[in-house]
């Protein structure tokens, strides 16, 4: 346990960067992108407009405040406070040490735990799943699994694991076509990751897991309207709740 928990605090860095990088509005290219090539015309400067264009006098347009970033740079980015991803990765990694077995069911719980940090941050920040990390997320996953399955011949689990990630990621599916706002597609991507893992465990813990994540949910946004800090149709990312319920699940129940 203590050397996975430290092995998190390293990994919690690696995490660190992927929100950095990731933790921005949808639409916007993450941090290093190469910036959208120039359509001819805009490859051109621009013409300056004749003194004649200007009034007498004219004052030089204003500068912008200067908290404002520099134009083309885009929006802040964001990251978690000092040492919180790191602490939770490790917190992470030493609880499912003591709940999971063996190595490779391990080893597939903690890649997923280390994607989920991240997209339960970028979730509560700016309310988008990043293909990049759901994806990630669901072939680690998967694929350790698999591996597990071979290992150890347990090939009814991982046949009920894939079954499971997929009846929940139709579950999500289903509600987020009904609710339209309430839930998104990147819900429905986390959903098949979640529902691999835990269904792994048997088919009362992925349930378990989907009913604590909706639970927490809802007591999350009850609070919300009791305090006036949201209206009933308010959108509140959902994917933090979905994290929390099913790795209390798998801590509960084990692997």
């Amino acid at each position: 346990m203590a050397a996975l928990a430290a092995a998190g605090l390293v990994v919690g860095r690696g995490v660190r960067a992927v929100i950095a990088r990731l933790a921005i509005p949808a639409g916007v290219p993450p941090a290093g992108a190469p910036p959208a090539s120039a359509s001819p015309a805009d490859a051109l400067p621009a013409a300056a407009p004749p003194a004649s264009a200007s009034p007498a006098g004219a004052l030089p347009a204003a500068a912008p405040p200067a908290g404002d970033p520099p134009a083309g740079q885009g929006p802040a980015r964001t990251g978690p406070p000092p040492l919180t991803a790191e602490l939770v990765t490790a917190a992470l990694f030493g609880g499912l040490a003591a709940r999971v077995h063996p190595g490779l069911v391990l080893a597939a719980a903690c890649w997923l735990a280390a994607c989920c940090v991240a997209l339960a941050w970028i979730d509560a920040v700016v309310q988008r799943l990043p293909d990049a990390l759901t994806g990630a997320a669901y072939a680690g996953t998967a694929g350790l699994l698999l591996a597990a399955a071979a290992a150890g011949g347990r090939w009814p689990d991982l046949l009920r694991a894939v079954l499971g990630g997929l009846l929940l990621a139709a579950a999500y599916l289903a509600l987020a076509v009904i609710s339209r706002s309430a839930l998104g597609l990147g819900d429905v991507k986390l959903a098949a990751s979640l529902g691999t893992l835990t269904a792994w465990a048997g088919w009362p813990v992925l349930i378990g897991g989907a009913f604590a994540g909706f639970l927490l949910g809802a007591l999350y946004g009850g609070a919300l309207l009791v305090t006036r800090r949201a209206h009933l149709r308010q959108r509140i990312p959902f994917g933090p709740f979905m994290i929390a319920g099913a790795f209390l699940a798998v801590l509960a129940s084990g692997l």
